[in-house]
């Protein structure tokens, strides 16, 4: 009888401690069947297969040690299974899920040290991100464009498109200060990968804005804040003899000689073939005249015998300088 005992409790102690070998083995086989599940289906049913890898790879956490290798295998497909569901999204024009997934993907590569998903969902962000903004600018929701497109270059600093969005969104309010703010932005992060169009775009809508308000001041004999708007220009085209000129202008109205020389100056260094010269070499003598330098304002009068400022320089050479 006590023999019969002692076996009773022995196999019970037995089965006590076998217990949790029996439970964690079937709780790995459980960790293993809902990757192999989520592995199996990511393609056609991303959704599907993030259900089962994230429920994979909680039980695996929880089974530490022995869990180890299923989880590492769960975490490798997880970001993967996140890019293919957003792609699945954006093809059915599903943008905002499609980017809340994209985050996702980026958020556990990130995490989970899959650098390739990272360097693709990298690329893929931005643009999505800089579509949406135009979506945004379209619906004149200013203020949401400018959120999407700060989120695009928040992932990629070098790409122009929602800098210019951004200046662009501004126009639309009427802030023009932060407008020339994102355009000089666009006009850098452009010429630094060497894209001209997007160059181009932000220098001639800056200088537009630029050369509208500063005739405006001129018109109005306002000629300070006139020279204000056409140095602002040069922090987007230096080489704009047009700019030097217009300068000039308003410094010989300011009394300013030395300024109108050393801009009719740099007028002729970047005059183009539209820039009518005698003018500049006009300006350049009258302020030399008012200098005292008569020998400097001859020769800029006799530079300017052309077309219709013949007339003008002709009299201050023959009748007014004594030019020989």
């Amino acid at each position: 009888m006590k023999t019969n005992k002692m076996k009773f409790l022995i196999l019970a102690i037995t089965l006590v401690f076998a217990l949790p070998f029996v439970s964690e083995a079937q709780t790995v086989k459980e960790a293993v069947e809902a990757y192999n599940s989520g592995a199996s289906i990511l393609k056609d049913n991303p959704a599907g297969a993030l259900e089962k890898l994230y429920q994979a790879l909680e039980i695996s956490e929880e089974l530490d040690y022995d869990g180890q290798e299923t989880k590492l295998l769960a975490q490798s497909l997880i970001p993967k299974a996140h890019q293919q569901l957003a792609m699945n999204l954006y093809r059915e024009k599903n943008l905002l899920e499609s980017l809340v997934q994209l985050e996702n993907a980026r958020r556990t590569a990130k995490e989970y040290g899959d650098n390739s998903t990272l360097t693709r969902v990298n690329k893929i962000i931005p643009q999505l991100y800089n579509q949406m903004g135009n979506s945004e600018y379209r619906e004149e929701n200013f203020e949401k464009a400018i959120e999407s497109y700060q989120k695009s270059i928040e992932v990629k600093t070098d790409y122009p498109d929602p800098y210019l969005g951004i200046a662009l969104s501004y126009e639309k309010q009427e802030n023009y200060d932060s407008m020339l703010e994102y355009l000089k932005k666009t006009l850098e992060v452009a010429n630094s990968i060497n894209d001209r169009n997007k160059a181009e775009d932000a220098q001639k809508k800056a200088k537009a804005y630029l050369l509208k308000k500063g005739d405006s001041a001129q018109k109005d004999k306002e000629y300070n804040e006139a020279i204000e708007f056409f140095t602002k220009i040069l922090e987007f085209d230096q080489a704009d003899g047009t700019t030097y000129f217009l300068l000039a202008v308003n410094y010989s109205e300011l009394k300013n000689w030395d300024k109108v020389v050393d801009n009719c100056e740099l007028a002729l260094e970047h005059a183009n073939g539209s820039l009518d010269k005698a003018g500049i070499h006009y300006q350049m003598g009258i302020a030399f005249q008012n200098l005292g330098k008569n020998t400097e304002a001859c020769k800029a009068f006799s530079n300017a015998l052309s077309g219709t400022y013949s007339a003008a320089a002709e009299y201050q050479m023959k009748e007014v300088l004594k030019c020989n």
